[in-house]
């Protein structure tokens, strides 16, 4: 279950995160999820519970966002949608993609509760 190492890494991200803006307490986290890391979001969201357990972020809401994958073909220039473990130009047939968005994991907010 990669999402078990990708949860920890996450957080290990928020916490950082956390620290710099003098949160005590993180309530929300919103990630960017591209369609192309194959991740499960409920296991993710498991995960990320788990990993949580006893840190600032303990009881955060993770909202995930999808961001679909995106290719531009290197033989004929085509940019399409590709599928997971299916790079397949639907306009040449060949599989030679340069992949421009879908296969990251983005951490875009975390948001929390600051020291009185």
């Amino acid at each position: 279950m990669h999402e078990l190492s990708l949860a920890k890494s996450l957080l290990r991200r928020v916490e950082a995160e956390a620290a710099k803006a003098h949160l005590v307490r993180v309530t929300a986290v919103e990630v960017e999820v591209g369609t192309l890391q194959a991740i499960e979001p409920e296991l993710l969201a498991e995960a990320f519970k788990a990993a949580a357990e006893g840190t600032s972020s303990e009881g955060a809401d993770l909202h995930l966002a999808s961001v679909r994958a995106e290719a531009c073909c290197l033989v004929c220039g085509e940019v399409y949608e590709p599928r997971w473990a299916d790079f397949q130009c639907p306009a040449c047939g060949l599989a030679e993609p340069q992949i421009l968005k879908g296969r990251d994991l983005v951490l875009s907010a975390v948001t929390g509760e600051q020291a009185d």
